[in-house]
């Protein structure tokens, strides 16, 4: 999986919002607008959006990212609700 769409699936399944995770990293909103849209960001910039996400999403991500084609990544537990 691109990284750029695991990044969307993450956001979706931990209900992290771009503005937050924005103010987080110490980004733009359109910076995380572009890593979203697979746009090419610094290297520097990628590093802090993965620092910025909770350790549970950041981990998600790279699941995505490195399994197999053919395979399954586990759903996160679901959030108890506020």
């Amino acid at each position: 999986m691109k990284f750029c769409e695991a990044f969307r699936e993450t956001l979706f399944r931990f209900d992290i919002k771009g503005t937050d995770l924005a103010v987080r990293a110490g980004l733009t909103p359109t910076q995380i607008s572009k890593f979203r849209n697979g746009e090419n960001l610094r290297i520097d910039s990628v590093e802090k959006i993965l620092d910025a996400l909770p350790e549970e999403a950041r981990k998600y991500m790279l699941l995505l990212v490195l399994r197999p084609l053919d395979s399954s990544v586990p759903l996160p537990d679901p959030k108890p609700p506020a």
